[in-house]
């Protein structure tokens, strides 16, 4: 598998927890969270068609990297309509190139280059 695919997988995997937790929500709860909802259904749909294998690579070191694309959207963008694969491709280069999200999220334990090959595999 390519690190492309791994985080396809991933990130499948990260959306089907937020809908769980949507799930359990009021309908007022929902609306209150309505930009969440955009932003992570976005980010689920994009992520996968728009990352390079370096920007992979570094997502695949988070727990849940929808959620660390998803908040960056929202931190950067709020309920602005904008074009998706331009503001996407810009936030995934800045993920990767400025580690901004090390000290923010969390990380998957014992994360290395092996583990990815073992994933592969």
């Amino acid at each position: 598998m390519t690190k492309q695919e791994i985080l396809r997988e991933k990130i499948l995997s990260n959306y089907l927890k937020y809908k769980e937790k949507w799930l359990k929500m009021t309908p007022a709860e929902l609306i209150d969270n309505c930009v969440e909802v955009e932003a992570v259904t976005r980010m689920a749909g994009d992520i996968p068609n728009c990352v390079t294998e370096e920007e992979a690579d570094y997502l695949l070191r988070f727990k849940n990297p929808l959620e660390v694309v998803s908040d960056m959207w929202i931190d950067r963008f709020g309920q602005e309509n904008c074009i998706p694969d331009e503001e996407l491709s810009n936030i995934l280069w800045r993920l990767s190139d400025t580690n901004d999200a090390e000290e923010r999220y969390e990380k998957e334990p014992n994360f290395s280059d092996s583990t990815l090959n073992e994933l592969k595999m």
